[in-house]
């Protein structure tokens, strides 16, 4: 608790001489200058109350520079914004008042610009009229040559086209008779090779046949010879049982029947070799008679294409020969036309 007689006047004696020496009146400071009596909770409310009534003491306190000064700067601070005021002044109306000379130039330079845009319409217009003459007259000049060139290069054309044609036509012709040639050649030839390879398939088919005959006899004589060996082997197998079974002395016996089996056994592995190799051939004949069919087919269908082909060449030669009719006669005409036209450009050349 503070002590008595600590009282408001005094707390605001004491900020107002530390503020005066210019120190910062804290709860602190007053308190030391208070002789150190009250206490910090009963000087902050006093203090607060005296800082809210001298603002402007504070302010000049807590820069730590003596009042005197602070109110000398300050004088000199409020002169300068004066005079920075009417010199800023001064400024604003020479600005304004080259604004307006500027603005009144501008009036006189836009009146002339105006005067001398009427000016240059006029003179681009008359000139746009002299250019538009001149066209005309440079455009008709030039129609007329144009025509005349075009008319002397169309009737060039013609005769190189004509040529052309000419020249083309007799190629298809001479094309045309090379090609009957040759395909005449070819069918003749084709004819020819067909007829041999025919007799050559059939006699190679026939031959072939005999062979797949005489394989398919020796087949069954091998198998038949092969069940009769399978027939014997069996009759031998039980010989050879009842012989174990009721002679075990007839040792001679036994091995000349084991002799005899092994001959027979090997009798009946060289007769399935014979077998698989008639089964060969015969899928061998097979396999050269589709080939001789298919040969034969390809044959065929070339021959049908060359027929194909020769009838073509034979329409291009006919549509060469009526494109060469329509180019004559469309020569015939232009060449009528021509002399009209060089009568009529010659006419506009005298009027220009």
């Amino acid at each position: 608790m503070a002590r008595a007689g600590v009282v408001y006047s005094q707390v605001a004696k004491a900020a107002a001489k530390l503020a005066v020496e210019g120190k910062n009146p804290t709860v602190d400071n007053v308190r030391e200058a208070l002789g150190g009596t009250g206490s910090k909770s009963t000087i902050a409310p006093m203090l607060k109350r005296w800082k809210s009534a001298h603002q402007k003491t504070i302010a000049e306190a807590e820069l730590g520079l003596p009042a005197e000064l602070v109110r000398a700067v300050k004088d000199i601070y409020e002169k300068l914004q004066a005079d920075l005021a009417h010199q800023l002044g001064l400024a604003r109306e020479s600005h304004r008042q080259e604004q307006e000379a500027m603005a009144e130039r501008l009036k006189l330079a836009a009146a002339d610009m105006g005067a001398l845009t009427e000016t240059k319409d006029r003179l681009a217009q008359k000139l746009a009229r002299l250019k538009a003459s001149f066209e005309r007259l440079q455009k008709d000049q030039h129609a007329g040559e144009m025509s005349l060139t075009a008319a002397r290069a169309d009737n060039a054309g013609l005769q190189q086209r004509l040529a052309d044609r000419r020249a083309e036509v007799q190629s298809l012709t001479q094309q045309l008779t090379q090609t009957r040639v040759q395909f005449e050649h070819y069918q003749e030839t084709t004819a020819r090779q067909r007829t041999e390879d025919r007799q050559a398939f059939e006699q190679r088919i026939a031959r072939l046949e005999l062979d797949l005959a005489s394989g398919q006899q020796r087949q069954a004589a091998q198998q038949a010879t092969l069940a009769q060996q399978e027939t014997k082997l069996s009759q031998l197998d039980a010989d050879n049982a009842r012989l174990r079974r009721t002679a075990q002395g007839a040792q001679a016996a036994q091995g000349a029947v084991k002799s005899e089996r092994d001959q027979l056994t090997y009798q009946v592995k060289e007769l399935s070799a014979a077998r698989v190799d008639l089964d060969n051939r015969l899928k061998m004949a097979q396999q050269a008679l589709t080939e001789a069919n298919m040969i034969g087919a390809a044959a065929q269908k070339q021959a049908e294409m060359l027929t194909h082909q020769l009838a073509s060449v034979e329409a291009k030669a006919e549509k060469a020969d009526q494109e060469r009719l329509g180019l004559i006669q469309k020569l015939t005409e232009r060449e009528h036309g021509s002399t009209q036209t060089d009568s009529s450009v010659a006419h506009k050349i005298n009027q220009l």
